[in-house]
């Protein structure tokens, strides 16, 4: 796009659709992710052939089991998941973490972690005297600081406090529960099975506890309006949490409401109206913005959210020297980013995305990587740049630093499409996303990368032949879609 006369078509032309949440891939989108033949030890020896930055890792630990529901999977979830029927499933699944570890001890083992995260699927599916055992898995690999950051999410129906206590006692430090509706109407839509008595239960455990505690909620549900979608941001807020996640749902793909409730679904302006009294009602309630969908309570945050902060800006300058963040995904469906460098890009690729390919390949020895992307510079500049925009602003001489080019003048058009629409401001040291278009990043980052993507298309094989799991890792509707997607924060 060469002016911004093309750039302003461009998103009045899709400003009335729904969006897809790209905050846990950046660029490109996992469609574009086609390398069968990701060879683990050369990429690792790439990482550590590369003194020019030094390495941290960004742990995810993914648990694949999901309570049944009726619709499937909630009716919406594109993540890759398997239903839990028993207990034996997390026993087997457990060993085969073991047996990943092990894998990687030659390349990854006494590594310096920066965070860790268990995510899922549902990972306070276990038993309380397991949690240990889980961590123990991890600190058999690496070395685990006392300080470090230690989240775990899950679903209200299964905590308990006793399983919070035992998460507490073993190490970790942080909770992150999906909570995605209180409203009773709202929750039967979905098929899941939580009250909102356990929701409050939950956060009292917590607060007894000393566990710092975000919740998420997702607005946009089939029916939902913006007055209901207010008492439930207001009855947390009463309630004392503190970090909210408030993102609009994704419909996308084979699932229920994508191909049964799509009628009923809240318009893009009445989606639009509900982000906007959202967002106003947690300001007004002492929250501050920290990225389009996360509000944190000024002052009263005991928890540094690194987990996500680190995932929005990897590469960091620490006294002088250029200190990198890779994110390694452990487990089923585990996706993982070893960037390299900005100069000599790395790599990123995910495991496998059903359970049984992923214990196939750990039986015979193999890595279980499903498909990777070998960034070129261009793309993890596209990348890092979509991470930051997660972060309502990019740093132009952070930019530069890292690039040697001026993130303003490489896209011009965009800005200044965004500048003329109130959605962004562009200063010597800042580009900032506001108004509205913190609602709009998708919008805003597909804009960004257009021309990148188009190039990307015309090279890759028709869609018709596209892998049938590609359009799920991001909730694509241009591609065919698996049941499943790809296993990251916020899963449950």
């Amino acid at each position: 796009m060469l002016d911004v006369t093309a750039v302003r078509a461009y998103i009045d032309k899709r400003r009335g659709r729904r969006q897809s949440n790209k905050v846990l891939h950046g660029h490109p989108s996992p469609i574009f992710w086609l390398d069968r033949d990701v060879s683990i030890p050369d990429v690792m020896a790439r990482r550590r052939a590369d003194a020019s930055v030094r390495k941290r890792i960004n742990l995810y630990v993914g648990t694949p089991y999901c309570l049944p529901t009726e619709p499937d999977r909630c009716g919406f979830c594109l993540f890759p998941t398997e239903v839990y029927r028993d207990r034996r499933q997390l026993e087997r699944y457990l060993d085969y973490l073991r047996r990943e570890g092990e894998l990687f001890r030659p390349h990854l083992g006494g590594s310096e972690l920066a965070s860790i995260y268990f995510g899922g699927g549902t990972s306070n599916l276990y038993r309380a005297d397991q949690y240990a055992v889980l961590m123990d898995i991890v600190r058999g690999l690496f070395d685990v600081p006392a300080a470090i950051e230690v989240t775990l999410e899950g679903i209200p129906q299964t905590f308990s406090h006793e399983k919070l206590a035992a998460m507490k006692a073993c190490g970790i430090n942080r909770i992150s529960m999906g909570v995605q509706q209180l409203d009773d109407d709202m929750i039967r839509v979905s098929g899941r099975h939580q009250t909102s008595a356990q929701v409050y239960r939950t956060i009292e455990s917590c607060r007894a506890l000393g566990l710092p505690l975000s919740v998420d909620l997702i607005f946009g549900w089939p029916n939902q309006t913006t007055e209901g979608m207010l008492r439930d941001l207001t009855a947390l807020v009463d309630a004392g949490v503190t970090h909210l996640t408030h993102y609009e749902l994704n419909v996308a793909g084979r699932t229920d409401f994508a191909r049964h409730r799509r009628h009923e679904l809240p318009s893009t302006e009445l989606n639009l109206e509900m982000y906007r009294t959202g967002r106003d009602f947690l300001l007004s309630r002492g929250f501050a913005q920290a990225t389009p969908y996360d509000f944190e309570h000024a002052g009263t945050l005991p928890s540094t959210y690194l987990y996500e902060e680190l995932f929005r800006r990897p590469f960091q300058d620490v006294g002088g020297q250029l200190l990198g963040h890779d994110a390694w995904g452990w487990g089923f469906a585990g996706v993982s980013f070893f960037f390299g460098s900005p100069r000599t890009p790395g790599w990123a690729y995910l495991n496998q995305v059903r359970v049984d390919d992923y214990f196939r390949d750990l039986d015979a020895g193999r890595f279980p990587v499903m498909r990777g992307f070998h960034y070129s510079e261009a793309d993890l500049r596209l990348h890092l740049l979509f991470q930051e925009l997660q972060g309502l602003s990019v740093d132009r001489r952070r930019y530069a630093s890292l690039f040697g080019r001026d993130v303003r003048e490489e896209h011009r058009a965009v800005w200044d499409a965004l500048a003329e629409l109130e959605w962004a401001a562009v200063d010597d040291d800042l580009i900032a996303i506001q108004g509205d278009g913190a609602f709009y990043l998708p919008l805003i980052q597909d804009a960004l990368a257009h021309d990148r993507l188009e190039s990307m298309r015309r090279k890759r094989a028709p869609a018709s032949s596209a892998p049938p799991w590609a359009g799920a890792l991001t909730g694509d509707t241009t591609t065919p879609v698996a049941t499943a997607g790809v296993a990251a924060a916020r899963a449950s």
